[in-house]
């Protein structure tokens, strides 16, 4: 089986983790993980498909051992997730690839494919929302309710998802045998969401998720437009 490398490149300076294994001059697969979690969620998926593809997973910038800036000195934003997974395919030499986009890969993997669609060669999706149907609000409010004004009480509401509780609830809802998942992987994203200032990060890719459009208000229009000072966007 392929070995895996475990790599990082300095991107609009900003360093950021990604595996790597496969052919150099095989078809190239990127794999971007989404919510909580970090190309660790890949580790057992590279080696097979390595033997005949040249896989990349990075780690999104705060997520992962990717850097991690703090939320008041970046713009902690998808729009600038794509420009840093865009320019580490140009750092590492990359031009053509499938990716698989679920979860929060999906509006990165959206990104990449309408600003180079002749660089796609295909996208493979499971769980990654591009429709409006996807939005299931019974499921969304708490984050659209936060999008929508910033206060305690809503900031409270979502700060449930930063748990260890819904971490493992991300890997065992709806697996018939919760015994066949290693707790592994959700205290490893735990581990990593529960460091000093990453809920910061967090509760700003929540206020800038994407919504279906009717469920756009006013009010997340004013709370966007009276965002604070100044940060980098990458």
């Amino acid at each position: 089986m392929a070995s895996v490398h475990h790599r990082y490149a300095t991107v609009r300076g900003h360093r950021l983790f990604y595996r790597e294994a496969g052919p150099a001059d095989a078809p190239v697969v990127v794999l971007l993980h989404g919510f909580p979690t970090s190309s660790f969620m890949f580790r057992d998926l590279i080696p097979p498909l390595a033997g005949q593809y040249r896989v990349i997973a990075p780690d999104l910038l705060g997520f992962g051992l990717s850097d991690a800036p703090p939320a008041d000195a970046f713009d902690h934003t998808f729009d600038a997730l794509h420009r840093l997974t865009a320019g580490l395919l140009d750092e590492l030499g990359v031009t053509r690839y499938a990716v698989y986009v679920p979860d929060y890969g999906a509006p990165i993997g959206w990104r990449l494919a309408l600003a180079d669609p002749r660089a796609i060669t295909a996208i493979i999706t499971q769980n990654g929302n591009g429709y409006e149907a996807g939005f299931v609000e019974s499921f969304w409010k708490t984050v659209w309710d936060y999008q929508d004004v910033q206060t305690p009480r809503t900031e409270e509401a979502v700060r449930g998802a930063l748990s260890l509780e819904t971490t493992r609830w991300q890997y065992v809802t709806s697996v018939p045998d919760e015994t066949l998942v290693s707790p592994d992987a959700w205290h490893h994203d735990y581990a990593l969401l529960s460091r000093p200032g990453n809920d910061a990060i967090q509760f700003a890719l929540f206020r800038d998720g994407t919504r279906p459009p009717r469920q756009r208000t006013s009010a997340s229009c004013t709370a966007t437009k009276a965002t604070g000072t100044r940060r980098s966007t990458a």
